[in-house]
């Protein structure tokens, strides 16, 4: 069956925060990313299209996501390159895109059913790269949880999903969380709650949390906001030896969540 002009047209859409919110779709690019999303759909729910273009180059791999995606209902496209960039947001596409249903989960699920030890928490973190390379930065040390902090970009966002290559799938996130309303009660059971910046707070390699442990990671120009700073017991920093004026969110995240990976051993 052809791609419509008006199907497409609601695809396009999904370029904008408004639609994505309005339909709970988003648009997800590159094999790699597709690939594990549809690992993880094995009820179909997820994947509501996969669309590609004549230049797609097809292995026996790609095939069989094709194969698989129809079985589970999805609907599959080839289509024009021209229509295929309007919906692309790389310069360099893999030239296929899927539209994926948007999921996600609540604290109280994350709390009575999967037990976590490891949470990280955003702080109205603002760029789509950043927050997608935390992400796959997470997915890399096992991070249990994610809490998405009111003013922290839309995790649906072209740019995000592709920092984070797929890694979205594998853990599980809360969206727009009042931080200063939830922290206090994962403190009350058990969890340490620790802030990060760069401008104070004792070293990482002189304090390392122990889990169960809540991570905050704040805004890339304020850091943690002075609510959110008053629920935390410990600001944490890594030490500096060079010149460099900050880190990049997903290389701080990865040094510490290292030592703490490290320390519970």
């Amino acid at each position: 069956m052809p791609l419509s002009r008006e199907r497409l047209k609601n695809y396009r859409k999904l370029k904008s925060k408004k639609y994505r919110t309005l339909y709970k779709q988003c648009l997800v690019e590159g094999v790699r990313a597709i690939l594990d999303i549809v690992a993880a759909d094995e009820s179909g729910k997820m994947i509501d299209a996969v669309l590609y273009t004549p230049g797609f180059i097809k292995t026996d791999m790609h095939e069989k996501l094709m194969i698989v995606v129809r079985e589970r209902g999805g609907k599959v496209y080839e289509i024009d390159p021209d229509d295929f960039n309007g919906l692309s947001d790389t310069v360099t596409s893999q030239d296929i895109i899927a539209v994926v249903n948007q999921w996600s989960t609540s604290i109280d699920t994350i709390v009575h059913q999967s037990a976590p030890r490891l949470i990280v928490a955003t702080d109205a973190i603002r760029e789509p790269g950043n927050l997608g390379a935390l992400i796959r930065t997470c997915d890399w040390f096992g991070v249990d949880a994610l809490l998405l902090g009111k003013g922290t970009v839309d995790i649906w966002n072209p740019k995000v999903l592709r920092a984070a290559v797929g890694s979205m799938v594998h853990i599980p996130f809360v969206e727009d969380v009042d931080l200063q309303k939830e922290l206090p009660g994962l403190r009350s059971r058990g969890f340490f709650i620790a802030g990060t910046s760069v401008r104070g707070g004792t070293a990482i390699n002189h304090m390392i949390p122990e889990l169960p442990v809540v991570i905050i990671f704040g805004n890339e120009a304020d850091g943690i906001s002075d609510g959110v700073l008053n629920t935390i017991d410990e600001l944490i920093t890594i030490p500096k030896y060079g010149k460099a004026e900050s880190l990049n969110v997903g290389i701080a995240a990865g040094v510490i969540l290292s030592a703490i990976r490290f320390a519970s051993q």
